[in-house]
């Protein structure tokens, strides 16, 4: 496993700055359109997230065949962050080398989830879920940007991205699975949110 100090970096707490940093450049580079497929892009890849935890959370819906109750929010936001990132600062530089540097870019995330996130807090499948959703979701968003080509952004803005999202790395995690926990009981009527534990016991025998 890696140290804390790293592990941070897929909580939302780090991963809603590194999404409103590249939401600025993308700004800034005089594309409404990209910002719009960005934030398209945010909403495709968050809300089966969020669905899939409140299903769980308050109905026990999962795959229980594959060990999959959530997919995992960490492991998507790695996968889609990293690549994206990874992407628009080596395209304003080098830009023949965007596509090599998001392929690299998913080997590290993918790396990180599955042998990171799988060992700290999910089972690998809801682990590969996630890097497959951020993945798809930063490979369609990043095939569009192409279409766009975008101006540069100014170097200066992308230092200031990166020390916010550094910065960020301080901040208090946010109680996003104590969130849903009460929305989930909300929405279902349960006095108490489902948790993998209980979902995983095994069934009495007969």
């Amino acid at each position: 496993m890696l140290p804390e100090s790293l592990t941070r970096y897929s909580d939302l707490s780090v991963m809603l700055p590194a999404a409103a940093a590249i939401a600025l450049w993308l700004l800034a580079g005089r594309s409404p359109r990209a910002l719009a497929a960005w934030l398209v892009t945010l909403i495709a890849c968050y809300l089966p997230v969020a669905a899939s935890k409140l299903a769980f959370k308050g109905w026990g819906l999962g795959i229980r065949w594959l060990d999959l109750t959530v997919i995992s929010g960490q492991a998507t936001n790695a996968t889609l962050m990293l690549a994206v990132l990874g992407s628009l600062l080596v395209r304003r530089f080098r830009p023949a080398w965007r596509w090599p540097a998001t392929l690299a870019a998913l080997a590290v995330a993918w790396w990180y989830g599955l042998f990171q996130i799988a060992a700290a807090s999910h089972p690998r499948s809801e682990a590969i879920a996630g890097c497959l959703l951020g993945t798809f979701g930063a490979l369609l968003f990043l095939r569009y940007l192409d279409r766009l080509a975008p101006r540069r952004v100014p170097t200066g803005l992308l230092v200031l991205g990166l020390l916010a999202i550094g910065a960020a790395t301080q901040a208090p995690r946010l109680p996003v699975e104590v969130w849903l926990d009460r929305l989930a009981m909300s929405l279902s009527g349960r006095p108490v949110a489902f948790a993998p534990a209980d979902w995983r016991e095994p069934e009495p025998a007969p």
